[in-house]
């Protein structure tokens, strides 16, 4: 009876052993099976430029990327562009359930200027999108 036992356990352990081989070798680089890899994610939107408009006068950015204005008060302030066709003024302020500065995005290449106000003073930047 005991040689019967060790028999069966033998025969569990042997399954078992070959079911385990048999998944091991479905992911071995010989079999048929192809295994997905992840691309590497290539950067098409640089991180923006922050800047602030108190303190500088001349910016160069890249297309892809932005101008972030760091100031007090965000929702106050407002911005135009010299020539619309070179770049884009987003008003800062709350937005659902944070706030946002106020940003410059950059629509082609060429150089413009763009005046900011907060209601009390007015400050001028040139812009470059390279």
């Amino acid at each position: 009876m005991h040689l019967n036992a060790s028999r069966s356990i033998f025969a569990l352990v042997l399954a078992f052993a070959l079911s385990f081989n048999a998944a091991i070798g479905a992911n071995a680089t010989d079999s048929n099976t192809a295994i997905a890899q992840p691309k590497m994610a290539t950067a098409s939107v640089l991180p923006p430029k922050m800047v602030n408009p108190l303190k500088t006068k001349i910016i160069m950015v890249k297309l892809k990327s932005a101008v972030v204005l760091t100031v007090k008060n965000p929702e106050i302030w407002k911005g135009k562009v010299v020539d619309p066709k070179i770049a884009k003024f987003v008003a800062g302020g709350p937005i659902s359930a944070y706030e946002t500065y106020p940003s410059i995005v950059p629509l082609k290449k060429g150089k413009t200027t763009i005046s900011f106000t907060d209601g009390k003073k007015t400050y001028f930047l040139k812009l470059t999108v390279l």
